[in-house]
């Protein structure tokens, strides 16, 4: 049962982004019985697949559907039997794997758009439009053929730390750990250069939103915490409960996101990060402090900018800190960072309240 149960998971990383939905629902279906499943978006809100839609059953699973932690829509199914606590976890996987898929589609229809909308170009920029349409394609492949792989291992560490497929001793738990964390760091490489793709050719908008504060942020901390743990990093998180800020979700996310793995990778063994938000009459402050080796003052301006690499650091494509100050200023906000070299170093951003 469990091996039949991994083939068909391992069908669901063969299925193309372009393939029909059916397909999605066809290959889950074999994996967990299920009579009536939904592909809805949040944001704008609107139902984009369905399985079997017009009937309805008395129980159902529900899971968002998420890249790096930041919930894009959620995937549900339904039958008239209670699904099993077995079932609960390989579906939170499948989900997982599903939302992969989803966001590749996306991804190609955001490229398809940008063709589009080049080919209404002007003679004169013929020449540079084709550059453009190759850029674009290049990206858009190279972010299939990389990030299929790699979701494939994450996803797999996972499946193998969740111990659906039976238990693991302690020496294999910590590889286990080791191979997610280190497949999480990569996508993020990966995702901040196709970001940077994106800012260049104009591509990028904003999807604007009203969230919680706290709610954002305790999502960023758990899929950053492995990273943390493996280095003993305690991370503080200091917060008035009822802050909402309106801004684009994912990317306020991504923020935080670069700038705590940044404060991880240079904070020592054993350190403390403490990240604040709170706010004033017109804007969300968040501040992220760390104990680490520090920015020499004449690196503050820098550090901003692509490829930069301080310190010697080989580890990262130098792209983290820019991608972020874009974002920033999408949102028409400031980020700047006080520091000295030994003693740590603070990222104060600042976002308007009412965007």
């Amino acid at each position: 049962m469990r091996k039949k149960t991994i083939e068909n998971i391992n069908k669901l990383f063969q299925i193309n982004a372009q393939e029909n939905s059916e397909e999605i629902f066809t290959t889950l279906k074999s994996i967990i019985d299920f009579k009536s499943g939904y592909i809805f978006y949040s944001n704008p809100k609107r139902l984009e697949y369905s399985y079997n839609s017009g009937l309805k059953y008395k129980y159902y699973l529900e899971e968002k559907l998420k890249i790096q932690n930041m919930s894009y829509g959620k995937l549900r199914i339904t039958r008239n039997r209670k699904f099993t606590t077995g079932e609960e976890k390989i579906f939170k996987l499948c989900t997982a794997i599903i939302s992969e898929i989803i966001k590749d589609l996306e991804i190609t229809k955001i490229t398809k758009m940008q063709v589009k909308t080049l080919q209404k170009g002007i003679t004169e920029s013929s020449r540079a439009y084709k550059s453009e349409k190759q850029k674009n394609e290049f990206f858009a492949n190279f972010s299939h053929e990389l990030r299929t792989p790699l979701n494939a291992i994450i996803n797999s560490s996972e499946l193998l730390s969740e111990k659906i497929l039976g238990d693991l001793n302690t020496k294999q738990t910590e590889y286990v750990k080791d191979i997610k964390i280190s497949g999480l760091l990569l996508l993020g490489m990966i995702n901040d250069i196709l970001d940077m793709a994106k800012f260049e050719s104009n591509a990028l908008k904003l999807n604007i939103s009203q969230f919680s504060a706290k709610r954002m942020l305790d999502e960023v901390c758990n899929i950053i915490n492995p990273i943390a743990e493996k280095k003993e990093i305690s991370i503080e998180k200091n917060i008035e409960t009822e802050i909402n800020i309106t801004a684009d979700y994912q990317k306020v996310q991504q923020i935080l996101f670069n700038i705590i793995t940044n404060a991880i990778k240079y904070t020592p063994e054993c350190g403390k990060i403490v990240i604040n938000i709170n706010k004033n009459e017109k804007s969300i402050l968040i501040s992220i402090k760390d104990n680490g080796i520090g920015i020499d003052k004449r690196y503050h301006k820098k550090i901003f900018e692509k490829f930069t690499q301080l310190n010697g650091k080989k580890d990262s494509n130098g792209l983290g800190l820019a991608i972020t100050k874009e974002f920033v200023k999408m949102h028409k906000g400031k980020i700047r960072v006080n520091s000295e070299l030994g003693k740590g170093a603070e990222f104060i951003i600042e976002l308007p309240l009412v965007f």
